[in-house]
């Protein structure tokens, strides 16, 4: 029996299994009941939120014949649902704009359009990545979009929305497919994984849904491919770091902890150690800043569950001592500064060993709040600072006006 890869198999395939885009599944399913169904729609979203999938579930509603109409949940048994599933129904054509960019493509489309369907009510066109289309190919498809014969449909698929032409997004009912929420993943992999009878932590289920980004796709590869990695249906924490390239928030937690206390080389140390297990640089950087945002949201708003439920209170708490607001806005610049020299760099384990260093020089430094703080509340003996009438004093002057009340950014 061949084998199906988890994110075919389990494809939802009917719109009320859509997950994550609430909005979009009951607007389809009123346009069916209400038999008020468009001639053009476009989604748009990133990689594997459900464009292509309901794209083609609507093109097995509009075709399956249990009814004696269009319907938005296909039975999936009909003659004309299973070969559609199978793509093998000769009206249903998905086109990949990646590779059929041209206006002979368009023409060979148009084309095709004006003979009548003779097997399902419509002739369904669906066009996957159609912002890869040339210009004059968008041109050519300007007439037929507005005003198709009433058995045509077309259905685009984009992650780019801003490279389609306004002429085209005027033609059709837009609809813009959300990131799914890490509630909703977590929830659609337990389901995954009681099927499959495999074993997972909540721990691990909540490292995937944190790195698919939103995307169920992505979720269910990341299930898949750790679970090769495994020890059999026991799916560890440790295969899915692995699997993600990511050594784990212990190690992160000790890097960061090593970075605010100024220390360049034990920082680097627990950097090498996370990259000998497996972590990709870039996913390192990404963690750091990550780290650093949840921590400038608590330090700002007060609330810290989220951050808890994420990281664990104990570490988390003792890195928030040893911080604050202005401390963690430098180690954001820092970092987004780093993210882009790594991609630039001959060695990205290289780069990120510099920016550790930054960080870590940059922990040791005052803030400017507390060099005005310390300004403006000694002599300037003390300081062995003379203010009158140079361009130190002018320039210091100016920091003070900056900051008027010279108090700090309190915890």
């Amino acid at each position: 029996m061949e084998k199906i890869v988890f994110s075919r198999k389990y494809r939802p395939k009917k719109i009320s299994d859509v997950i994550g885009q609430d909005f979009a599944v009951k607007t389809i399913e009123n346009a069916f009941e209400s038999e008020k169904i468009a001639h053009a729609f476009l989604f748009t979203g990133i990689r594997g939120v459900g464009k292509t999938t309901i794209a083609r579930i609507m093109a097995m509603g509009l075709n399956c014949s249990s009814a004696d109409k269009p319907i938005a949940n296909p039975c999936n048994e009909c003659a004309n649902c299973k070969e559609i599933i199978a793509d093998r129904f000769e009206e249903v054509l998905e086109l990949d704009a990646a590779s059929h960019t041209g206006i002979d493509d368009v023409r060979e489309i148009i084309s095709y359009i004006k003979y009548r369907p003779s097997k399902g009510r419509y002739k369904v066109f669906i066009i996957d990545e159609v912002h890869m289309l040339s210009n004059a190919a968008f041109n050519a498809l300007l007439k037929t979009v507005e005003e198709p014969p009433k058995y045509v449909k077309f259905i685009f698929c984009t992650t780019e929305l801003n490279k389609i032409p306004i002429t085209i997004l005027s033609r059709c009912q837009k609809f813009e497919l959300n990131r799914v929420s890490k509630d909703k993943i977590i929830l659609n992999l337990k389901k995954i994984i009681s099927l499959e009878n495999l074993k997972v932590s909540e721990e691990a289920l909540y490292n995937i849904a944190r790195f698919s980004d939103g995307s169920i796709r992505d979720s269910i590869t990341i299930l898949e491919q750790s679970l090769l990695a495994s020890d059999k249906e026991n799916i560890s924490i440790e295969d899915i770091d692995r699997t993600i390239g990511y050594a784990g928030n212990k190690l992160l937690l000790e890097t960061y902890l090593e970075i605010l206390k100024g220390d360049s080389k034990a920082s680097i140390e627990k950097l090498n150690e996370s990259y000998e297990k497996g972590s990709n640089p870039d996913i390192i950087i990404n963690e750091l800043l990550h780290l650093t945002y949840s921590l400038l949201r608590m330090q700002s708003t007060k609330e810290n569950a989220f951050i808890y439920e994420e990281f664990g209170k104990e570490q988390i708490d003792l890195i928030m001592e040893n911080t604050t607001i202005s401390l963690l806005n430098q180690f954001w610049q820092i970092l987004l500064k780093g993210k882009e020299e790594i991609k630039v760099a001959p060695q990205g384990i290289e780069a990120l060993e510099v920016i550790l260093i930054r960080l870590a020089y940059s922990a040791k430094l005052p803030t400017i709040e507390e060099l005005v703080y310390a300004i403006k509340n000694k002599k300037n003996n003390d300081l062995n600072i003379n203010t009158d009438n140079n361009d130190i004093g002018n320039d210091l002057k100016k920091i003070l006006d900056i900051f008027p009340k010279s108090k700090l950014i309190q915890k």
